[in-house]
């Protein structure tokens, strides 16, 4: 039975408006895709937290989270050294043992971008790498190495989805992480690739056991994200 690790943080900086970036001295030996719950009850007066986060990077735990409420705005004030709790690595990654000459897409959706990172270092090809914003982009430099292309979009300042920057019909396998909505649009464009999505869902242990995070698969059988997932073929969830 998975247990919760202690760690340190090594760094929490903003790098973009409440876009966090904190970095852990451990590893969890997770593979791309996969998340672990966070725990942060080093103060007292503050709530208990337990929050899910992809695996960013893992030679030092990495994650990338965005300020949203309360418990996010208390981890954004964690200073070095302050201690966390972490349960992980948890649920099914990415398949990517078949990538090799295979032209792949990674899409990202804000803050969707976060697990896409730890995806592209470990595929045998290189990917074009497409990530869409509200407004001000993030964290793309990070991809340069390890894609053959970057393209991004934002929507306040261009006007654009990026589901209007590709066609999923020119590639073998597109990964992508983001909002459902943009899930959604890449499966109704797509007709030859297999789509692999990453679903976001609120969650309370992480483990299947509340159940709080199901959503309805399209035989009509309700799935865990946390467990079954986070991901899926997106046929698996979308009609």
């Amino acid at each position: 039975m998975k247990t919760y690790k202690k760690g340190k943080i090594l760094e929490n900086i903003e790098i973009g408006p409440n876009i966090y970036k904190m970095t852990l001295d451990i590893s969890l030996d997770g593979k791309p895709g996969q998340f672990f719950m966070l725990r942060c009850d080093s103060f007292r007066n503050e709530p208990l937290l337990s929050r899910p986060f992809g695996i960013c990077d893992d030679n030092n735990l990495t994650i990338l989270y965005q300020v949203v409420g309360e418990g996010t705005d208390i981890m954004a004030g964690l200073t070095k050294d302050a201690e966390v709790k972490i349960l992980g690595p948890l649920g099914n990654g990415f398949r990517i043992d078949d990538t090799k000459d295979k032209k792949i897409a990674v899409v990202a959706g804000g803050i969707g971008i976060a697990p896409l990172l730890y995806l592209v270092k470990n595929l045998d090809t290189k990917a074009d790498f497409y990530a869409g914003f509200t407004n001000d982009s993030y964290f793309t430099e990070e991809f340069k190495p390890y894609v053959k292309s970057i393209t991004y979009t934002s929507f306040e300042k261009d006007g654009k989805f990026i589901t209007e920057a590709f066609d999923p019909n020119d590639y073998d396998i597109i990964y992508a992480c983001g909002p459902n909505p943009m899930l959604k649009a890449i499966h109704d464009m797509n007709e030859t690739a297999e789509i692999q999505i990453s679903m976001e869902a609120h969650m309370a242990c992480g483990i299947g056991a509340c159940l709080g995070c199901t959503v309805e698969s399209v035989d009509g059988e309700f799935i865990r994200v946390c467990k079954d997932g986070p991901v899926f073929d997106s046929r698996e969830v979308f009609e």
